[in-house]
């Protein structure tokens, strides 16, 4: 359970969330004893109870504190509180972090390079320490103010060299796919070589605003491009970068570690030398062409001569929550023939056991041949430890999809979705499945979505036909409401499928919408799996706080427009009565009503004698929560007020979606446990 602002613990006050996951929560925390703020690391309730997380926790932390480096997050001391959850204080880094600046567009070729070269110091210093990171990724890649300071962090799942027992279960991956060297996925001897790979991983990311190997077969299919495919060219993507830019992230991400540069400062000085006269464009205008179909896995051998070198508090949810979902878009274009090396830098030599030549290829073969026969298996096996529970039913069926504008027929799995009509995109996101394109109110994601991205998603306002077909899906889904001239646009694209026929006239939950999304897309399996999930933390959350049991409730939205208040019926109402509240009788929908919403004149809103009122903020004078501004009759409510004026949270209020009631469960439901006893 998170934390309440205030809620004080081993003497730490909680100031606020900085990040979540499914491990626990890192909270802005006022220091007991000195006048500074810190980051708290605290791991949940149940897993500090569970042998396996306690001793991987405590090892973080003793990990991270014998590291003293300006480009490593500092840990000041662990401990335990007395309701038994373990808990770290670490720097507080007020800022950013390279993921969330390259997803608002503010990621340059210049500054991925600078960020890249900070981190190679903190990489390097570990590695010299005999420790190696294993989760190196943008995310936690932490930027102070103005970049003054780069931080690296989460050594969470650090290992020492020399470790002799792991802490997880034989055949686990812990690690981020997405950034996984080969042989962190196979039996291959790992160190501080596979930081490296997965810094050149972070680095085509920061570059061109994609993950590589962007495939669209889920976990398995990713590992077993790490496994066998080449690296992806950066100029694929962008390619207003130099070509000499290709090789050298080719040679850091070698499948054979003898082969990549063997120190992390190596690899971003030949970065930094590659991109010495590229321009300084955003990520986000970078021009990319659309994906090409994907390919199969093949093997490419190692090149025989060395290629070319040449606003918010910085704790992302990353921190806690294990690697994020698999991305699922379409393979990139397979990478061309690299040309002569060129601007081989002084300062790299051929290593010595590069001379061993075909026999060491030989051997690598057989661990990546068994590593390939297991990769299914260590999918299937280390989804519960990088937190995920994705991954597509066997053996998808054509299907026919009877809609409302017809039927469509669905021979293959789609790979790439576009996603288009209200909470289709949560949907698809929430199955694992990176959809192509997708809306957003004003085209802009909330922050429990952006959570769920980790490929290059086009977020458009409203349906918009020219990027969905420059993006080229295999299907698109739309199950909001739309005419027959939309539909018909959309169906010339590509294989159209809209809300089920059996659907006219009965309620259409997010779980019907996942349902039916989960059957296009061969993951209905999943979606069974995340409803029951969200039915029984409903219950749980229910259980917990039974002073809602009964108690009346409304909500009412306050804009520079005037109030209005939400009609029973609405997402947000049947989520609120999920938690045992009893939405105001008042507020049934009439033949009057329209839209889902009812305006409130000051004479209507006196008569909402509920027990508990929800104040939905969007007016000029709403923030931090204070009552500045409302009218009259809500400052005289006698009731518990709550009163929402975050817009992340009123997003997900108005959304009605898998993550959305997730991420009401973590923040709304504190916030009324606050005011309602």
């Amino acid at each position: 359970m998170v934390l309440r602002a205030g809620t004080v613990i081993s003497g730490y006050r909680i100031e606020k969330v900085l990040g979540s996951g499914g491990m626990g929560t890192v909270y802005l925390a006022a220091n007991p004893v000195l006048p500074r703020r810190d980051a708290l690391k605290v791991l949940s309730s149940e897993l500090s109870q569970d042998p396996a997380f306690r001793a991987r926790f405590l090892r973080e932390a003793d990990l991270a504190a014998t590291l003293d480096h300006p480009n490593v997050v500092t840990v000041y001391t662990r401990g335990e509180s007395e309701e038994g959850q373990l808990w770290i204080a670490m720097q507080y880094v007020a800022g950013s972090d390279a993921s969330k600046e390259l997803d608002e567009g503010r990621m340059t070729p210049k500054r991925a390079v600078r960020i890249v070269g900070e981190v190679a110091k903190a990489l390097d210093y570990a590695h010299r320490r005999k420790l190696i990171h294993r989760d190196v990724k943008p995310a936690n890649f932490l930027l102070s103010p103005d970049d003054e300071r780069i931080f690296l962090a989460d050594f969470g799942i650090a290992r020492a060299l020399d470790d002799s027992v792991g802490l997880t279960a034989t055949g686990t991956v812990m690690t981020t796919v997405a950034y996984a060297a080969p042989e962190t996925l196979g039996s291959g001897h790992v160190d501080g070589r596979a930081d490296i790979y997965a810094l050149a991983c972070s680095l085509y990311r920061m570059l061109t605003g994609y993950p590589v190997f962007a495939s669209a077969g889920g976990m398995a299919a990713l590992m077993a491009a790490h496994l066998t495919q080449p690296p992806p060219r950066v100029t694929d993507r962008a390619k207003h970068l130099p070509p000499a830019i290709d090789a050298v992230v080719a040679r850091a991400m070698a499948k054979n570690p003898d082969d990549r540069y063997q120190s992390a400062r190596d690899f971003a000085e030949a970065a930094a030398a590659a991109l010495e006269e590229s321009v300084t464009v955003p990520v986000s205008q970078a021009p990319a062409p659309p994906p090409a179909p994907p390919a199969p896995p093949r093997w490419a051998p190692p090149p025989q001569t060395p290629p070319p070198s040449r606003q918010s508090p910085a704790y992302p949810g990353g921190q806690f929550g294990g690697p994020p979902p698999i991305p699922s878009e379409r393979s990139p274009e397979q990478p061309r023939p690299m040309g002569p090396p060129q601007h081989f830098p002084p300062t790299q030599k051929p290593d010595a056991k590069r001379s061993a030549g075909p026999p060491q290829r030989g051997r690598r073969r057989g661990w990546i041949a068994a590593a390939i026969a297991g990769v299914v298996l260590i999918a299937a096996g280390s989804i519960a430890a990088v937190m995920w529970g994705g991954g597509s039913s066997p053996g998808y069926q054509p299907q026919s999809f009877s809609h409302v504008h017809g039927t469509t027929q669905i021979n293959a799995e789609p790979h790439v979705v576009a996603a288009v009509g209200p909470g289709d995109g949560d949907a698809v996101l929430s199955l694992g499945v990176q959809p192509v394109v997708m809306t957003a109110p004003g085209g802009k994601l909330a922050s429990w979505e952006q959570q769920l991205v980790t490929g290059g998603v086009k977020v458009v306002p409203a349906v918009d036909s020219a990027a969905i077909e420059a993006a080229k899906p295999d299907v698109i889904i739309d199950t909001g409401t739309i005419n027959d001239a939309a539909y018909n646009a959309l169906a010339a694209i590509a294989p159209t499928i809209t809300r089920p026929s059996d659907s006219t006239g009965s309620a259409w939950t997010w779980q019907n919408q996942l349902t039916w999304i989960g059957r296009i897309i061969g993951r209905e399996d999943k979606a069974k799996q995340l409803i029951d999930t969200a039915g029984s933390q409903q219950d749980d959350l229910r259980n917990q706080h039974p002073a809602f049991n009964g108690k009346t409730i409304a909500v009412v939205n306050v804009s520079d427009n005037g109030v209005t208040a939400t009609l029973l019926g609405a997402p947000v109402t049947g989520y609120l009565e999920g938690l045992g509240f009893r939405y105001s009788d008042k507020l049934k929908s009439t033949d009057a009503d329209a839209g889902g919403v009812r305006p409130m004149p000051d004479n209507d809103l006196y008569s909402l004698n509920t027990d508990v009122m929800v104040a939905v903020r969007t007016d000029k004078a709403a923030g931090g929560g204070g009552y500045n501004g409302l009218p009259q009759p809500l400052t005289l409510y006698r009731g518990a007020m709550v009163i929402v004026d975050d817009p992340n949270l009123i997003a997900a209020l108005n959304t009605s979606s898998y993550p959305a009631t997730e991420y009401l469960n973590s923040n709304f439901v504190t916030a009324l446990a606050a005011q309602v006893h």
